[in-house]
């Protein structure tokens, strides 16, 4: 026998049997841990910071968007939101879609991430759930495919889907999009201090901004504090979580943070009461309307008008 199986041996004898004993766990072909869970939530948790940093870093770009007064560019995206909201035609809420991506290349924002986060989120969901009632249940029209023959099923006409029912289902789609992508662009290309500061110059209500402003910090606090308590969790939990250890610890999680947001809001409010706070949030941007932000605003106006006035040429 070798020197190196009698080293073995000796250590092996050393050691206790249970130690040397394989777990029903380890013994299994590894599968997909129940832990993930843990690590699904905090890499979501995570990309609450992620964006904030994306939008830092083009906010801080000296391109196009970036430039203009924040209270220019809420101006013309409100309005194009507005007019996405009252247009019926498809055509004029498809241009309406392009002008942000437009805009957004020009901000030097890159368009494949940037339509992935609008188009392929709330404005699918909606079209999906549109489906449904572009049917000749719902309504009526010309029809452009069959579902059931007519007469078959004991229904009469049928059910198909209409040419109506398929642009209603678009034009919601696309009014969601469209509202979605100015206001995405406007956080991409604006510090969130000016927009509200922005809102403030122009008479909204303080109430309304110091609540903004509160919300979009206690986002990231809150944030915080659900990533330290996954972390927690995870470098204490070994082996496997049986899917009702998993709900309970998630609500759990939920009832903690929103204790300690209670109590978090009341501290952080006498903080800032002692430290002066009268109700007027404060800005130590100076905003001032240049000339291409009048430019901005005027070619803005310009295109409004002309989609309005092609709304009924199209």
């Amino acid at each position: 026998m070798s020197e190196q199986s009698e080293t073995k041996m000796s250590i092996d004898s050393n050691i206790p049997g249970w130690l040397l004993e394989k777990s029903e766990s380890m013994a299994e072909k590894p599968s997909r841990s129940k832990m993930h869970f843990m690590h699904k939530t905090v890499k979501h948790i995570s990309e609450v910071f992620e964006n904030d940093l994306i939008s830092e870093k083009h906010a801080g770009m000296p391109l196009l968007l970036q430039i203009i007064d924040p209270r220019a560019k809420v101006l013309i995206f409100l309005l194009f939101m507005v007019l996405s909201s009252f247009t019926a035609n498809l055509m004029i809420l498809m241009i309406l879609a392009a002008i942000p991506l437009i805009y957004a290349k020009l901000s030097g924002i890159e368009l494949k991430s940037y339509g992935k986060r609008i188009w392929l989120t709330v404005p699918l969901v909606v079209l999906l759930f549109s489906i449904p009632g572009a049917t000749s249940l719902f309504v009526q029209g010309t029809p452009l495919f069959y579902v059931i023959q007519p007469g078959a099923m004991g229904l009469k006409s049928g059910l198909y889907f209409s040419f109506n029912g398929i642009t209603t289902a678009l034009r919601l789609a696309l009014r969601t999009g469209v509202s979605l992508s100015f206001g995405f662009l406007l956080l991409l290309t604006t510090r969130w201090c000016h927009i509200t500061g922005a809102l403030a110059s122009m008479h909204v209500p303080l109430v309304f901004v110091s609540v903004l402003n509160m919300a979009y910090r206690y986002i990231f606090v809150m944030s915080a504090a659900a990533v330290d308590m996954m972390d927690a969790r995870l470098l204490r939990t070994t082996g496997k979580l049986s899917a009702a250890e998993n709900r309970k610890f998630m609500g759990h999680s939920i009832g903690h943070l929103f204790l300690k947001s209670h109590y978090m809001s009341e501290e952080i409010y006498d903080a800032m009461c002692c430290r002066g706070f009268t109700g007027k949030p404060v800005s130590l941007a100076q905003f001032k309307i240049e000339s291409k932000d009048i430019l901005f605003i005027a070619n803005n106006v310009i295109i409004a008008l002309i989609l309005i006035v092609g709304e009924h040429v199209f």
